[in-house]
């Protein structure tokens, strides 16, 4: 379902055009409270097009160290979707990185994709793959272009040790580069300290 601009957009057409076929019943839509969506398919109907969207399967890790677990992802997500999605088109993209990293290579190719309308379908295997904090707007945005997230553990919250330290001390990287600058003494002592204190509660 897309809201009236984003309709417009792929339309090319000014969104007080399409408001005017939604009230002539050009356009079918759907309510959602008072606002009207635009079910992806009319906008095909418009356009006489026929679409071939993928399925995306993300995985990903937070260390080089961790490949084994970042193929056990993969052979999950494709197992799951040659049982659950047979005929569709899918793609497995993956990164190695930070879930607090918003610059991962795989991760902007996907939301250009997104952006392009070659998404169906987002698949992860828990949330915080796609990303660590604010993974709670993701869906919204990816509703915003028709395209649906699905993660096939939602129920269950796995962050293992060796990702959460690293994730901490990427945020006290950041942090301590603002405050004191990221090639200051204070800095690389800081930073040297808190690796010291999370090695020994391992």
């Amino acid at each position: 379902m897309l809201r009236v601009g984003v309709a417009a957009k792929r339309l090319g057409l000014n969104p007080f055009t399409v408001r005017r076929w939604i009230r002539e019943g050009k356009i079918q839509v759907m309510r959602v409270g008072k606002e009207a969506r635009i079910p992806v398919e009319e906008i095909d109907r418009l356009l006489g097009q026929e679409r071939l969207r993928s399925v995306i399967l993300y995985g990903r890790v937070s260390g080089a160290g961790q490949q084994s677990d970042l193929q056990t992802q993969v052979s999950y997500l494709q197992e799951w979707a040659a049982r659950e999605r047979t005929g569709k088109k899918s793609l497995t993209l993956t990164d190695i990185g930070s879930g607090l990293n918003p610059e991962r290579k795989s991760l902007v190719r996907l939301m250009e994709m997104i952006q392009r309308d070659e998404v169906e379908e987002v698949v992860v295997t828990y949330a915080d793959r796609l990303a660590r904090f604010g993974k709670e707007y993701l869906p919204r945005f990816f509703a915003g272009y028709g395209t649906r997230l699905t993660v096939l553990n939602a129920a269950e919250e796995r962050i293992p040790e060796q990702e959460l330290t690293q994730d901490l001390l990427a945020i006290l990287t950041s942090f301590s580069g603002k405050l004191y600058g990221m090639r200051s003494r204070k800095q690389k002592t800081l930073l040297a300290c808190a690796k010291q204190v999370m090695e020994e509660k391992e």
